[in-house]
C-alpha cells in the first residue's frame, strides 16, 4: 500500500454520478469541497428547517463513531440545504447556537469568541433554497460557502469539534438525523477492495482497489499475492504504464455509468501481457460481494471477490 503513495486513497468510496434524496432535495454522492472530493456519508432533515449531509474522505462504522468523526483532524464537510423561508440568518444562529451549548455540555462561552466571529460568515440574509457549505480542512480550519461563495475560514480545532458535534456529539440536536449522518452510505456497490482470481486455476492473484474520479470508475492493483510478484514491472504494457511496477498500476480505467450497477466504455490492461481492451464491471443484486470483470480475451466473465472491512 505505501508503495502507491495513497495516491488514491482521498478517492476512496466516491460516487459522483448519482444522487441521495431527502425529502424534496437531492445530496450528491459526492462532491467537490475546495477541490477534493469527498464522499457523502449520510444525509438527513431536521423539522422541515433543513436537510443536511455529512462528506467524509474515510469510512464510518456507524453512528458509535460520531464523536471520532467530530474530533477527528481530516478534510470533511457538511452541506446545509435550506427547507423552509423561516429558517433565517437570525433563526440559523439560534439553532448552531443552542447546538454548540448542547455539543460543549453548557461550556460553550470558553469558545465564544470563535462562535461571534463564526457568526460573522452566516449570510445576513439566508433564504429558502439557499445550500450552505461548512468545509474543514486539515489544519486550516472551517470555511462557509453559500451558494459557491466562500464568506469566511476560522481555523480553531476546538471550535471544529464542538461544531460537528451539535449533529454528531453525545446529546447531538437530533437522535435519527445523527443516525442518518452516520449510517455508512452505501450508494455505488462496485466500489471498494477486490480480490482478483486466476479464472483457470482459481487462485487469487491480487487486490484492486475500486474508486472513482470526476463520473469515472478505475481500478488500482493495491498488492499482489504472490511474494514473488511483489517487486513485479509490466514490461510488456504501453503507452504511460509501460516498465511501470505493478502494484499501484491503474488497471481499469475511465468506465462509466450503463444501466444499475453496471459500467463500460472503459478500458482493462492485462498485466500479464500488456493488452489494452474495452472492458465492463457489473454486480448483480443478489451477489453483492461479487464483482463481475469481462474483457477482450478474458474468456468470459471474471468473478471478484470483494474484501469486507
Amino acid at each position: 500500500m505505501k508503495r502507491i503513495g495513497f495516491c488514491f486513497v482521498l478517492l476512496i468510496s466516491v460516487f459522483s454520478f448519482a444522487q441521495t434524496r431527502v425529502g424534496e432535495v437531492q445530496f450528491n454522492n459526492s462532491d467537490v469541497f475546495e477541490e477534493e472530493e469527498l464522499m457523502l456519508n449520510g444525509a438527513g432533515a431536521k423539522d422541515k428547517l433543513y436537510a443536511i449531509g455529512l462528506y467524509l474522505n474515510f469510512e464510518v462504522d456507524g453512528v458509535d463513531d460520531g464523536i471520532l468523526v467530530a474530533e477527528k483532524n481530516e478534510n470533511m464537510a457538511l452541506t446545509i440545504k435550506v427547507l423552509s423561508s423561516s429558517l433565517n440568518s437570525d433563526k440559523l444562529k439560534e439553532v448552531l447556537r443552542n447546538g454548540l451549548e448542547r455539543a460543549t455540555d453548557g461550556n460553550s462561552y470558553l469558545l465564544e469568541d470563535q462562535i461571534r466571529k463564526f457568526f460573522t460568515y452566516i449570510p445576513k440574509e439566508v433564504n429558502k433554497h439557499d445550500i450552505l457549505k461548512i468545509t474543514f480542512k486539515k489544519d486550516k480550519g472551517l470555511t462557509v460557502y453559500r451558494n459557491m461563495e466562500s464568506l469566511g475560514t476560522l481555523n480553531n480545532l476546538d471550535f471544529k469539534k464542538a461544531f460537528f458535534k451539535i449533529w454528531l456529539g453525545e446529546n447531538p440536536t437530533d437522535e435519527e438525523l445523527k443516525e442518518d449522518l452516520l449510517g455508512s452510505l452505501q450508494t455505488n456497490p462496485v466500489l471498494g477492495r477486490w480480490k482478483v482470481y486466476d479464472k483457470r486455476t482459481g487462485v487469487a492473484t491480487s487486490i484492486v482497489q475500486i474508486y472513482v474520479i470526476k463520473n469515472s470508475v478505475f481500478g488500482v492493483i493495491e498488492r499482489m499475492l504472490r511474494q514473488s510478484e511483489r517487486d513485479a514491472v509490466c514490461y510488456e504494457c504501453k503507452g504511460d504504464d509501460k516498465n511501470k511496477q505493478v502494484e499501484g498500476l491503474v488497471v481499469l480505467k475511465r468506465l462509466r455509468p450503463k444501466g444499475e450497477n453496471k459500467y463500460a466504455g472503459g478500458k482493462f490492461t492485462n498485466i500479464k501481457n500488456g493488452e489494452v481492451s474495452d472492458c465492463q464491471i457489473w454486480v448483480d443484486e443478489d451477489e453483492e460481494d461479487i464483482l463481475n470483470v469481462r474483457y477482450k480475451g478474458s474468456g468470459g466473465t471474471h468473478k471478484w471477490k470483494r474484501i469486507k472491512k
